[in-house]
């Protein structure tokens, strides 16, 4: 009997993994190592995101098959709880999502996932630790295609702390733990449900329905974005889990060249089913010509608010990665039996027929750190904290501790 430790249950893909495992009915045992101050807290928790898949009655019954060890993953080397002894098999998904906080990212995704490491290594009956990263560990200034075999460059130039820190944290893991049964995930961009559309979640939607309603491509029109959907991730990592045996030890679950989107094919399909905003022609601009962003902005959404000052500052990230026009390969998972991923074409009418205010969606995913602006719900993953500006190149996978001019204690 398979005995599962998953971290990032409360997280939108930790939750369609735990919505989907616990809906198959298996005799898998789940156990969640979440953040709460009790048992019952975290169980809670749990049901709250459940509840983004399922009604509210179903998702406290699915919450009540789940074995919950409270406690914090980052401090999990610590923990003496018998229960962990018995687990075969540890899938990570918990991180710090956030963009800006570097020192506190690095804390958690790095420095927290080898805590987690250290008390995988004491399982008896541990057969596979299968990590989620980031296909983003390539840096700010990947190739084309990005390969599966792509290894972390320490020296590698990132945009945002959040993938320099995922980058570290596969570097350290395979430098310190090489009898760990190790497999590393490195999802692209994961975005909306492909029947629940927005409902579970609409992190990242709001920049591709930002993008389409201020007409502007950062690089070509004919540029692709490599995004994949929340249910198919869950299902991946869940089969990835239940195969006895894995032929590599990475993996991108990733669009691929199959199945990536354009934003000229994109805009097509935006006029079919959401004709009212149509039709649409993409000017094409530079992801770092602030002017004209500001400008575009300015006039759609206006600047009148908090809340769109800071979503302003996010766009603006946002568009340097859509200007990589990079596609992450994914022909390991293909060769293995995978399923393919669905195309963002082939549901995002159901992602925009479940959403409401473009606004409102940003709210949600970054609104707590918008200065003056109430969060609508509570966010179950943290969000990015904006600053006016990020150098990229003060960006990199090494520890704080080891960065030139930097003071260690």
């Amino acid at each position: 009997m398979s005995r599962i430790l998953l971290t990032g249950a409360t997280g939108l893909i930790g939750g369609a993994v735990l919505h989907r495992a616990l809906a198959m009915k298996t005799d898998t045992e789940w156990v969640c190592l979440v953040r709460a101050s009790d048992e019952e807290a975290g169980r809670q928790r749990i049901a709250a995101r459940l509840g983004r898949f399922t009604s509210v009655l179903n998702a406290q019954r699915l919450a009540q098959r789940v074995e919950i060890v409270a406690g914090d993953f980052t401090h999990a080397d610590t923990l003496a709880d018998p229960r962990l002894d018995a687990v075969t098999q540890v899938l990570h998904l918990a991180a710090d999502t956030s963009w800006w906080a570097q020192e506190k990212v690095h804390r958690t995704n790095h420095d927290g996932t080898l805590a987690l490491a250290r008390r995988a290594a004491r399982m008896p009956r541990l057969d596979r630790f299968l990590h989620v990263s980031t296909a983003m560990i390539c840096g700010g200034q990947p190739p084309a295609t990005v390969d599966e075999t792509l290894y972390p460059d320490a020296e590698a130039i990132h945009l945002v702390p959040y993938s320099a820190s995922k980058a570290a944290a596969e570097m350290s893991l395979a430098a310190r733990f090489a009898d760990l049964p190790l497999v590393v995930a490195r999802p692209s961009i994961v975005l909306g449900h492909t029947t629940l559309g927005a409902r579970p979640g609409s992190s990242i939607l709001w920049v591709i329905r930002a993008c389409d309603r201020l007409r502007l491509v950062a690089g070509s029109r004919d540029g692709t974005v490599d995004i994949v959907p929340t249910d198919w991730v869950a299902d991946t990592l869940v089969e990835m889990l239940a195969r006895p045996a894995l032929a590599h030890r990475t993996y991108h679950l990733s669009a691929g060249t199959s199945s990536r989107t354009r934003w000229s094919e994109l805009g097509r399909i935006l006029d079919r089913v959401d004709p009212a905003e149509g039709p649409r022609h993409y000017e094409e601009f530079s992801a770092r010509d602030r002017a004209t962003l500001h400008r575009r902005f300015t006039e759609v959404f206006g600047m009148d608010e908090a809340i769109k000052v800071a979503m302003f500052r996010a766009l603006q990230a946002y568009y340097r990665f859509c200007e990589l026009d990079v596609t992450f390969d994914n022909t390991r998972l293909l060769a293995e039996g995978f399923a393919s991923p669905p195309s963002l074409a082939q549901y995002i009418g159901r992602c925009i027929e479940t959403s409401g205010e473009i606004v409102d969606q940003f709210r949600e995913d970054f609104g707590q750190f918008a200065v003056g602006s109430t969060p609508r719900r509570d966010a179950a993953r943290p969000a990015p904290a904006l600053p006016e500006t990020m150098p990229a190149r003060e960006i990199n996978t090494r520890p704080p501790s080891q960065r030139r001019g930097s003071i260690s204690s």
